[in-house]
């Protein structure tokens, strides 16, 4: 299916600016976004490319260039909407439409940071950079990049590039905000609340995932790539993959319960296969988050002090959370 990507690009994109607007051509940029430029359109998918141009191009000349890419072309995808708003219709809110191609600005690559980082000024901003865009960065379909801007920018952000404290702490985050939910989603089943059951999983099951690829310390994509490309991950990760088909097709809310269980199962046992976590950092995994495991090697010292004042004081030493909650010395 690329190639009929890139066919269009070829025949129609390309030539259409080369004729109307030939001053963008020695710097464009051409990227293929979402489901086209992963391979992974069907026909109810549209197009979501970029054009991407330095900041004085992009000021000069990027309206028009815009203007005409949405009007002068014939549409890729018969799903495509050029806009998001059908007038008239307070009812069309549910659906959103944007242009095919869009006009964007080189430093948009890496959240304002791009030019910066190119010119050798700044580090890359690992922090302030999502995952989600740092995989469409690596993996999307770059047809046109006569300078190697792109090309430099994936290098300097390729995965192995990517801080391994910043890795741990991504994780550690990502299942944080976990904690609790699947005995959350066992209870909401034994008591039949289906709704309440369907709130809980979606987010759960979108922070599984998650943590599948930070395990192998992979970029992972937008909400829904994250499947397909999860299914291609190394290691035992993938033996979760026939509890996430129990989750999507079994109407019986238990089971579905019972399928996350195990999914958390695996890849607990994963994270301590790959070193991605110790097992102290998941045994006591909301310290790991307060205290910065991921750079401080002695990230247990307090909570074990506030473990022993609570023991000394003739209380179970969990209660030492209340030492610091209260700030008790």
């Amino acid at each position: 299916m690329n190639e009929d990507v890139r066919s269009y690009f070829e025949e129609k994109v390309i030539p259409l600016v080369a004729g109307q607007h030939p001053e963008v051509m020695p710097e464009m940029i051409i990227r293929v976004d979402g489901s086209a430029g992963l391979g992974l359109q069907d026909e109810w998918s549209d197009l979501d490319a970029f054009v991407y141009l330095p900041q004085h191009l992009w000021r000069t000349h990027g309206g028009q260039l815009q203007l005409s890419l949405m009007h002068d072309l014939p549409a890729f995808s018969p799903r495509s909407a050029p806009h998001c708003e059908c007038p008239g219709d307070p009812f069309s809110w549910p659906v959103y439409g944007h242009p095919e191609i869009n006009v964007h600005p080189w430093s948009e690559l890496l959240c304002g940071q791009a030019e910066a980082v190119l010119a050798g000024q700044e580090e890359v901003p690992w922090e302030q950079v999502s995952i989600e865009a740092l995989f469409e960065l690596q993996e999307n379909l770059v047809l046109r990049d006569p300078r190697g801007i792109h090309a430099r920018l994936q290098e300097a952000t390729a995965p192995q590039r990517y801080p391994e404290p910043l890795w741990q702490k991504r994780l550690i985050d990502e299942l944080a905000a976990l904690k609790g939910e699947p005995w959350d989603l066992e209870k909401a089943a034994v008591r039949g609340r289906s709704l309440e059951a369907a709130m809980i999983l979606g987010p759960l099951l979108m922070g599984l995932l998650h943590a599948g690829f930070l395990i192998h310390r992979q970029y992972y994509p937008y909400r829904k790539y994250l499947y397909p490309f999860f299914r291609k991950l190394p290691g035992s990760t993938t033996e979760a993959v026939p509890d996430f088909k129990v989750v999507a097709s079994s109407a019986d809310w238990s089971e579905k319960a019972s399928a996350i269980q195990r999914i958390t199962r695996t890849l607990t046992q994963e994270a301590l296969k790959t070193g991605a976590l110790t097992a102290e950092m998941l045994e006591y995994l909301f310290d790991a988050r307060s205290e910065k495991a991921w750079q401080n090697p002695g990230w247990r010292n307090a909570s074990e002090a506030r473990r022993e004042k609570a023991k000394e004081a003739g209380y179970d030493p969990l209660d030492g959370w209340i030492w610091g909650w209260w700030g008790w010395e």
